[in-house]
């Protein structure tokens, strides 16, 4: 079952003077038609201006559609009596933490979420301590949000969207202000959700490397979907990658450089197992035939 659809979505940004008539509209979203099922872990892709960010505000009901329609778990995301029960299936966590951190302690603010929804007490504080350990925030349950890095806030507006346990996260350039090590932990807690509590993940990135672990990956445009598929056969397509200005993880980039080299490695190699696997496999065949 499809816990997100969309069907001929379009989007249009609407500048106005200052008589409020229209001077300007700008297509962000151009027909897109999705489908997500639950339990998918999907990464979407593409450089600035591509609608990426435009169309991950659409599965929260921040914005809706121009033309179109998007259902959220079957609602429409335009009918306002739904608002609520959209927001509490998919939660949102955005680029700039300060957009979501409310409270002045940080446990507060990750039991601010459950404690609205009228989530037991005693289920609010096991849940925050779970989610702030699930993110390496523990040791700051006590602190003030306002004294924290750039970093740990949004490990801190993570934890508090985890706490209302969604049905479906969608984290919009989320790790974009975290170390590479503090990516590398936040996206194997949310691979750990998604596989271990099929939470739908909906994850928006200019990151290439954050997409190898991914059930599908879906390439943006000018709006538009360029590719949708499974990691292994995107990332075969690198040329056609390149012409929209996209690079491959670093991975693939070795192993696409080894192949320049001679070395008759297959495509699609995204993980440093799968290159040391195929290069292994390829020196043992030679020995093979010697």
């Amino acid at each position: 079952m499809s816990i997100i659809r969309t069907q001929d979505l379009v989007y249009e940004y609407v500048i106005r003077d200052e008589t409020g008539a229209v001077e300007e509209k700008n297509r962000a979203l151009r027909s897109v038609n999705l489908s997500v099922k639950a339990g998918d872990f999907v990464a979407v892709v593409g450089r600035n201006g591509s609608g990426k960010s435009t169309l991950a505000k659409h599965f929260n009901a921040l914005l809706v559609p121009t033309e179109g329609t998007v259902w959220i778990e079957a609602m429409d995301t335009r009918d306002e009596t739904h608002l609520w029960d959209i927001r509490a299936a998919a939660g949102m966590v955005f680029q700039n933490p300060d957009n979501q951190i409310v409270a002045t302690i940080v446990e507060e603010d990750v039991g601010f979420g459950p404690e609205n929804i009228g989530v037991p007490t005693e289920e609010i504080w096991e849940r925050v301590g779970r989610c702030l350990s699930e993110v390496g925030m523990s040791a700051y349950a006590q602190a003030s949000p306002g004294r924290l890095s750039g970093g740990q806030k949004q490990r801190v507006a993570i934890a508090g969207v985890l706490a209302m346990k969604p049905k479906c996260i969608v984290l919009d350039e989320s790790t974009a202000m975290l170390d590479p090590q503090g990516r590398r932990e936040v996206l194997k807690t949310i691979r750990e959700l998604n596989q271990a509590e099929h939470i739908t993940v909906l994850l928006i990135t200019h990151y290439m490397e954050e997409t190898v672990f991914a059930d599908r990956v879906i390439v943006m445009k000018r709006g538009e979907i360029m590719m949708d598929d499974v990691p292994h056969a995107v990332f075969a397509r690198a040329e056609e990658l390149e012409a929209l200005g996209l690079t491959l993880p670093k991975t693939a980039r070795l192993a696409q450089a080894l192949r320049r080299r001679g070395l008759d490695l297959p495509e699609g190699l995204l993980t440093g197992e799968e290159l040391a696997e195929a290069v292994i496999a390829l020196y043992r065949g030679k020995e093979t035939k010697a």
